[in-house]
């Protein structure tokens, strides 16, 4: 039908009338008449793989990246899937954390596209039938897959997770999944499966989670309740915190605790508890996929992930992360004060934002820290503008010391950055330049940096 990825993709933006409609059933159509051998005589898709679902507000990117890092490590073939990306398309779709090529996407496209007769889908259910469709293809052994948004309706729920992982609940999507903790809680806690191992990967854990748990008999484990981690120097523990067994498909294996291992190869205060809930996953798996000491080490150490607490420079630091509703953003303030609590810099920042975000609350946990605002406009139909971002924090009194010339607006990125580095509070190499946001906010910074080949790797 079309010969490019771009001209794909194009197509998929003016296909279905919204650019999100949660649901199962059109997905579910496709996916039967794409994969036919993989349906059984109940019409139920029998999975030629094995599945973990991960859902949560968030850290899901950073959960799916150690989970795979670490499984590539132990030999298996693994397929990842994740959303949005940053730079290109394909790395929303990887096998053993290379992304697949163009030639590989457009024959799924082809195939799904010839699957769905008149169905019409999102851009998003796309992406997320070509991903199990290559990973078919691909014949890989176990595949992690990323909820784009909620987990009940998201067209990942289309298939069965043999482990489900949800990270954390907070306020975010209010329009699509609630307005509260107990109602975001039910739309995530829909990833899990009877008769298959839950995680809830926080101690802070919504009622409502707990009552489908109780409902459906659930082998739940809960992050500070079941295991944790105990970190000393440069090392750290994962441990059992209960004598709790695993119980899946009628199988019993004792939990058993993980020694010495090195940090993950992630900055942020978060990170620890995301390594703590993918070795949960591991240690569900093992019967099937075995992973040693040796693979979980090189697995942690080996993981690159782009946008989350990523530094790009060091003179002067500056720091990009992907943060856009409030409990990332306080995971994010904490990580700074971690960094800077030996040092007397600034902190300045580069800031894009959607208008559906919860834009007051994100900027009013940073505040507190930030000497000088630089706003900018984001090309997307859902941004905020500069100016209207600027007017909130006027409004709102949260400039330090009430002081308008600490905030200015651009229509981009390079022109913020630009503006950075000339100005002579820069010439300090002991500030720091924060730009977070949005994805697209991160996005505009690394094209920048990357066709400005200024781009300096995590030292």
């Amino acid at each position: 039908m079309f010969k490019t990825l771009n001209e794909w993709l194009d197509w998929q933006e003016t296909l279905h009338p919204s650019e999100i409609d949660l649901g199962l059933e059109r997905v579910e159509k496709v996916l039967h008449r794409l994969i036919p051998e993989c349906i059984s005589a109940s019409r139920q898709f029998v999975s030629p793989y094995t599945i973990v679902t991960v859902a949560g507000t968030n850290g899901k990117g950073s959960s799916v990246a150690m989970l795979e890092s670490i499984l590539v490590e132990a030999g298996y073939k693994v397929g990842s899937y994740t959303s949005p990306h940053l730079l290109k398309y394909n790395e929303r779709i990887k096998v053993n954390q290379i992304p697949v090529t163009d030639e590989f996407i457009c024959d799924s496209f082809e195939r799904i596209n010839t699957s769905r007769g008149e169905l019409s889908l999102t851009y998003f259910e796309f992406a997320t039938l070509a991903a199990i469709d290559i990973f078919y293809y691909q014949s890989c052994e176990i595949v992690i897959l990323e909820v784009g948004l909620g987990g009940r309706l998201d067209a990942v729920n289309v298939v069965d997770a043999d482990v489900a992982l949800v990270t954390t609940v907070d306020i975010d999507h209010q329009e699509w999944l609630g307005s509260d903790r107990d109602s975001i809680g039910i739309e995530k806690a829909g990833i899990f499966r009877q008769n298959k191992p839950a995680i809830y990967g926080d101690s802070d854990m919504p009622q409502s989670i707990q009552r489908i748990v109780d409902q459906k008999q659930l082998s739940l484990y809960q992050y500070s309740v079941d295991y944790h981690s105990e970190s000393r120097s440069q090392q750290w523990d994962w441990l059992i915190s209960t004598a709790k067994q695993i119980k899946n498909n009628g199988n019993k294996l004792t939990l058993s605790c993980r020694y010495n291992l090195p940090m993950p190869n992630l900055s942020g205060t978060a990170q620890l508890k995301n390594a703590s809930n993918v070795l949960m996953v591991l240690e569900l798996l093992r019967k099937t996929f075995p992973v040693t000491q040796a693979e979980i080490k090189r697995g942690l150490q080996n993981i690159q992930l782009p946008g989350r607490f990523q530094i790009v420079s060091t003179e002067p630091l500056v720091i990009l992360d992907v943060a856009h509703n409030v409990q990332a953003v306080q995971v994010l303030n904490d990580s700074i004060k971690s960094l800077n609590q030996s040092s007397s810099g600034k902190i300045h920042v580069i800031v894009g934002m959607l208008r559906d975000k919860e834009v007051l609350d994100v900027l009013s946990v940073l505040a507190p820290i930030v000497h000088s605002w630089r706003v900018i406009d984001l090309n997307s139909p859902r941004a905020m503008p500069a100016e209207d971002i600027k007017a909130l924090l006027i409004n709102n009194k949260l400039l330090s010391n009430g002081e308008d010339k600490k905030i200015q607006c651009f229509s981009n990125f390079e022109q913020a950055y630009k503006n950075f580095c000339t100005d002579n509070l820069m010439l300090n190499s002991i500030d720091t330049l924060l730009v977070f946001g949005s994805f697209f906010t991160v996005t505009d910074a690394l094209h920048f940096f990357q066709s400005s080949d200024k781009m300096m790797t995590h030292e």
